[in-house]
């Protein structure tokens, strides 16, 4: 019994080993970064208060404006109305 119970053992954890690799492993080593737009958007309306508040305590001249500023510190473009980094 011991001699068929080894090779069989082993079979299956070579199976399984395999499984993992080509299957749920591949997917999510090859899955492309998502640029998470809401997080994006946060930061920048964070930033463009930050300026706003700024410009009204005299630290920023009146104008410049902010959300470029901040797409430019944030390394940010607006495509379609989403924040996305450059």
């Amino acid at each position: 019994m011991a001699r068929l119970g080894t090779p069989v053992i082993l079979l299956a954890i070579i199976g399984i080993a395999y499984w993992y690799w080509s299957g749920p492993y591949q997917n999510s080593a090859n899955t492309p970064p998502v640029d998470d737009t809401k997080k994006n958007a946060e930061i920048m309306a964070q930033c463009i208060a930050g300026e706003k508040f700024a410009e009204a305590d005299g630290y920023r001249s009146p104008g410049e404006n902010a959300e470029e500023v901040c797409a430019d510190e944030n390394g940010l473009y607006k495509f379609g109305g989403k924040w996305y980094h450059r």
